[in-house]
């Protein structure tokens, strides 16, 4: 009995330890890197005062981070001569930017706590400040990811990836895969309230599709042409292509979504009155994107003895 009383505590301490191995946890880095909170919202400030489409970037590579075999950071993993991975994917190659942003926030973190902090966590953060900085929710974010070793295939990449030209059935599918629901589709939808696209992706929205606004396709056809370039860029809002709001879905209403993936939103289907609520109601999107990136942000982490720490974001230890 003697020996059980003594034994006792360490058995829970182990418990515990178990019990949280598998856990995020928003001061994950409380004592091993006290700053980092600070670090990464002013590196990620820095950024986006230098060009303001950075925060867009960053947040868009959170997403295809965490929807591609979860959030691992293994997006950021560079090419190798024996291993093609995701970043050149399809739906990422001369498309996905904000890499170096990535690096430079990874660069003073680790000359302020070495060889502590995970890429992927520093994604994740980098993502939520983007967000702050252009006006938009904060949320507290779980921390504790560790890094993945090797990236998804190219494979992976494109079958988790919804393409632009996706109806709500699709995009609903994909995102239940993830644990997510039909709000938290259209919340995140949200996010193309900041960034641009290309033209090649969005050309058959504004010269085919029907349900598309006849004066704002005449001004996106301006910039693209029928043919040509594929890759001239454009603002996917117009009116505040740099501030995170709901005008989005305000566009939505008005047939003005620049992709036919959001546009599908608002069709007749079941996801309308959601982008009524959230065009009428800025307080309602801001909560529940909040709630939604919190979600997606806890999509397959590795954590314990799993993954890595990497020291380069751009390729394993």
């Amino acid at each position: 009995m003697a020996f059980f009383k003594s034994f006792l505590p360490l058995l829970v301490m182990l418990l515990l330890a178990c019990s949280v191995q598998g856990q995020l946890l928003p001061d994950f880095y409380k004592s091993t890197c006290p700053r980092l909170q600070r670090i990464v919202r002013s590196a990620t400030k820095q950024a986006i005062d230098k060009d303001p489409r950075m925060g867009a970037a960053v947040l868009r590579l959170f997403f295809h981070d965490c929807f591609v075999t979860g959030c691992d950071a293994s997006v950021l993993l560079d090419d190798t001569p024996t291993a093609l991975g995701e970043k050149n994917s399809p739906p990422n190659f001369n498309s996905l930017r904000g890499y170096e942003v990535i690096d430079y926030i990874k660069a003073r973190v680790e000359a302020a706590c070495p060889a502590t902090v995970s890429c992927a966590d520093i994604l994740a953060l980098a993502a939520r400040h983007s967000v702050s900085v252009l006006r938009g929710p904060r949320w507290q974010v779980p921390l504790g990811r560790r890094d993945a070793r090797t990236a998804a295939s190219q494979l992976e990449a494109g079958a988790n990836l919804p393409p632009a030209g996706m109806e709500v059935p699709g995009l609903i599918g994909i995102f239940a895969s993830k644990g997510l629901d039909a709000k938290d589709m259209v919340a995140l939808s949200g996010a193309h309230t900041i960034g641009e696209t290309r033209c090649g992706v969005y050309r058959s929205r504004i010269y085919t599709d029907n349900n598309v606004d006849p004066n704002f396709a005449a001004i996106r056809k301006n910039n693209c042409p029928p043919f040509g370039d594929d890759n001239k860029w454009t603002p996917l809002d117009l009116q505040t292509p740099t501030r995170f709001d709901n005008k989005y879905y305000s566009n939505l209403l008005g047939g003005r979504g620049m992709l036919h993936s959001d546009q599908a939103l608002y069709s007749g289907g079941p996801v309308d009155s959601l982008v009524k609520l959230y065009s009428a109601n800025n307080s309602a999107f801001f909560a529940d994107f909040a709630l939604a990136m919190t979600k997606m942000g806890n999509i397959s982490p590795l954590t314990g003895a799993n993954g890595e720490i990497r020291l380069n974001c751009r390729k394993p230890n």
